[in-house]
């Protein structure tokens, strides 16, 4: 299936980690000339260095801090100098704090939160709509997470931005529409990152008996993590022209969590729940 994404210039925010690597390759087989952008400058460097051996000219890195606005300034310039245009943005930069909320010293985690997930990718939609009117007829994609929808313990820096991603999506689709363009969200549940294989290590045990094991694995239908590919295959739909009839939606890529994982071994048989015989409830 042709997605008509040939030649298009993409920008991928975030793009050195595990799922926007993912997305890269991804690109990269459709035939799009791919620019990562990222603050793991040594990692966005030894992406491009692998998948330039197979896409000579296709991909590259310029370093990205999301959280500074004159980075963020010269980032999109350089992608609009050198490639005369940005079609699709991915946002998918994110940054993780876990912690119980007695506990902060400050803000500072909260506020890191709001400029990578949420602030950052604003100013950069901004730039590159200044610049590039091809960005404003073009896509948005961004990578959100089910815990936007759901929830998690102790992750109150962290899943307020995922919420918030979901309205900015809406938004976007409005401001786009006149001019052909769309904005679409990813929300991914339990995936296969780097976070979790350091759990697993941490833990001692080997990445198997860590999946089988883990308690979010039982929240979901097929009892397993969702891998970064798979990932990446729907946010290459949603940024093609395919993803225009779901413009200002959510796709929930979660293996099932939200519509009834949590509740999968709820019992909902006959017998369950009957008083015993003489009893009433």
């Amino acid at each position: 299936m042709d997605l008509e994404i040939e030649g298009k210039v993409v920008v991928i925010v975030g793009g050195a980690g595990d799922i926007g690597s993912a997305c890269a390759k991804q690109f990269l087989k459709e035939g799009a000339l791919v620019v990562i952008g990222d603050n793991l400058e040594e990692r966005g460097l030894a992406l491009v260095e692998t998948l330039g051996e197979k896409h000579p000219s296709r991909i590259h890195f310029i370093k990205l801090d999301l959280t500074n606005q004159e980075s963020i300034r010269n980032f999109v310039r350089s992608v609009v100098h050198t490639h005369n245009a940005i079609d699709i943005i991915v946002n998918g930069a994110a940054t993780f704090y876990f912690e119980e909320l007695t506990q902060w010293e400050d803000s500072s985690e909260l506020d890191r939160h709001i400029d990578v997930g949420l602030r950052g990718p604003i100013a950069l939609i901004q730039e590159a709509w200044r610049l590039s009117a091809r960005s404003r007829s073009g896509s948005i994609v961004n990578i959100s997470s089910v815990a936007g929808h759901v929830g998690e313990p102790n992750a109150i820096a962290y899943t307020p931005i995922k919420a918030a991603q979901k309205g900015l999506t809406k938004s976007l689709s409005i401001d786009m529409a006149a001019n052909g363009g769309w904005s679409v969200s990813v929300s991914p549940g339990h995936c296969a990152t780097s976070v979790h294989k350091e759990r697993s290590q941490a833990e001692g045990k080997s990445w198997e008996e860590y999946e089988r094991t883990s308690p979010q694995i039982g929240t979901t239908m097929f009892d397993r993590f969702i891998q970064p590919e798979e990932v990446a295959k729907w946010v290459v739909i949603a940024a093609s022209p395919l993803g225009k009839l779901a413009t200002g939606q959510d796709l929930k890529i979660s293996l099932g969590i939200e519509s009834g994982g949590f509740n999968r071994n709820y019992d909902t048989s006959p017998d369950k729940g009957k008083p015993p015989e003489g009893e009433s409830l």
